[in-house]
């Protein structure tokens, strides 16, 4: 594989964020994801790149973030867009029902985050049952999944990324040899963001967000021989344009993660190039990665920066290897 597109989480966030950088670098510098020989997608990047690889284009995600779009509500929104969006619906039903949600979520939190060897621990359905974890159900995303993407997977390479908690490692879904799921289904578990929504079971292995294990996974591009890759963060920030200590402190893993990932990638030789929001996109950003609101600014001010980037001489350099390979 020559060329690698890496898209990273973010919520509600990061897909108009993934909206505006993705519509720049078409209309500005002429390439188009879907043409990447590897989709590899993270939580909002796993449904962005779902959406690319089966079908929908740059201008879909572009309208979707501004609330454009003719067919569709925009992103974090029910077709009913007098009421709030139904991304945040909650799973219990009585006190008991909280309690048990809320062991059942600690539980799985905990589990999603362990980065060392443990040995591997059964999930019982009788378990799961008594102590679920997850304390929304995303009902809307649901909705949205099943009625505009296929069960089947696309032709061209996606990998989707999540967190067995079983295991408490690193699941790629898409991948040959990878665990056999359909495309709804690893988008709800790459997207299940650990205590938060249900974990997703495929098989006999329970699934969580795959930003659990990093933000980005650029390094499955590294693995898989991808000699340039374009790696999308929204959840890093651009050092050269540094936030507040505020949002680095909050962004500090993501970008240490992203920072070792992509030191893998340049000791194998490849080209990469990152393109994360910088200080005055933060600040429209803000702490609430699943917020509803102001996404449109989100989209608009992403284009904006990447636009200018793709102005710099790092940018056109990369861009014209790019289109001698």
């Amino acid at each position: 594989m020559n060329l690698g597109l890496v898209l990273g989480g973010g919520g509600m966030v990061g897909l108009s964020y993934h909206a505006g950088v993705l519509r720049a670098l078409e209309v500005e510098a002429g390439f188009v994801p879907d043409s990447a020989d590897l989709l590899v997608g993270t939580s909002a990047g796993a449904v962005v790149g779902a959406y690319l690889r089966t079908g929908w284009t740059t201008e879909d995600f572009w309208q979707l973030a501004l609330g454009t779009h003719p067919s569709a509500a925009g992103i974090g929104r029910n077709d009913d867009r007098d009421k709030g969006p139904h991304i945040f619906a909650p799973s219990w039903r009585s006190p008991i029902d909280l309690y048990r949600r809320a062991l059942g979520s600690a539980f799985v939190l905990g589990r999603s985050f362990i980065r060392w060897p443990v040995p591997p621990l059964p999930i019982p359905s009788l378990l799961g049952r008594a102590f679920p974890g997850g304390m929304f159900d995303m009902v809307e995303g649901r909705r949205r999944f099943e009625e505009e993407l296929p069960e089947a997977w696309p032709d061209k390479p996606l990998w989707l990324c999540a967190v067995d908690i079983g295991t408490t490692r690193r699941v790629v879904l898409g991948r040959p040899g990878g665990p056999e799921a359909t495309l709804r289904q690893a988008v709800l578990a790459s997207a299940a963001i650990p205590g938060v929504y249900r974990p997703v079971r495929v098989g006999g292995r329970v699934l969580v967000d795959g930003g659990a294990w990093s933000s980005t996974n650029l390094d499955l591009a590294v693995k898989a021989g991808c000699k340039m890759i374009i790696g999308v963060a929204p959840m890093a920030f651009d050092p050269e344009r540094a936030p507040t200590r505020l949002f680095q402190l909050i962004r500090r893993l993501p970008a240490r993660s992203l920072s070792a990932e992509v030191a893998l990638a340049r000791h194998k030789g490849a080209q990469v190039l990152l393109i994360r929001p910088d200080d005055q996109e933060l600040r429209l950003h803000g702490i609430n990665l699943m917020r509803p609101d102001g996404l449109d600014r989100i989209a608009r001010a992403a284009y904006e920066a990447t636009a200018r980037a793709l102005a710099t001489d790092r940018f056109r350099h990369f861009l014209a290897d790019l289109q001698a390979a």
